[in-house]
C-alpha cells in the first residue's frame, strides 16, 4: 500500500467513525426497522439498484428485500455483513479499513459466517448496539453498499 492510499484509507475511516451520531437513534423497534429498510427499498427502486436489504432488530430480521440482478448470494452477504457488524458494533466497512490499515487480514475470522465486506451499519440506542442495516449488490466501490445504507438511515430518521 501506498503511503497516499493509506492517506485515503484512514480518511475514509475518520469519515466512517464520524458518521456514529447518525446511527444513534433514540429507539429502535420493528416499525422503525421497517421504516429503514422501505427507505433503503425506495432508494434502489429509485435509481434502480441492484441490490439485496436486510434490516435486523438484535437476532431478528424484520425488513428483507431483493431486487433485479441480485441472487441468493447476495442474501447470504447481508446475513454475514450483519454479523460481523453486530459481534464487532462497527460498520462492516470500518472493520474493513482498520484491517487494511494494520496490513493485517483477519484470518482468524469465519468466512462462512462473517464478511470482511462493507454495507452493513450498526444501529445503536444508548450506547447499546440493537440492529443494523445491510446492504448488497454494489460492486464500484468498497463503500458503496455502505452508503446506500446511511443514506435510509439518515432519510428514515432525519436529524433536525
Amino acid at each position: 500500500m501506498t503511503g497516499q492510499d493509506a492517506i485515503e484509507l484512514q480518511t475514509m475511516l475518520k469519515e466512517i467513525q464520524g458518521q456514529a451520531a447518525e446511527r444513534t437513534l433514540t429507539s429502535f423497534g420493528h416499525e422503525d426497522a421497517r421504516r429503514i429498510g422501505s427507505a433503503a427499498a425506495a432508494l434502489a427502486e429509485r435509481d434502480h439498484l441492484p441490490i439485496v436489504v436486510a434490516v435486523s432488530r438484535g437476532t431478528q430480521r424484520v425488513f428483507h428485500a431483493a431486487f433485479a440482478g441480485t441472487t441468493a448470494e447476495h442474501d447470504d452477504w447481508v446475513r454475514r455483513k450483519i454479523n460481523t457488524t453486530m459481534r464487532h458494533e462497527i460498520p462492516s466497512l470500518e472493520f474493513v479499513l482498520r484491517h487494511q490499515l494494520s496490513g493485517h487480514a483477519p484470518d482468524w475470522l469465519d468466512q462462512q459466517e462473517f464478511a470482511i465486506a462493507g454495507g452493513a451499519v450498526p444501529i445503536v440506542v444508548a450506547g447499546i448496539t440493537v440492529g443494523a442495516v445491510a446492504i448488497s449488490g454494489l460492486v464500484g466501490s468498497i463503500r458503496e453498499d455502505h452508503d446506500v445504507a446511511m443514506e435510509a438511515i439518515r432519510s428514515a430518521h432525519p436529524r433536525p
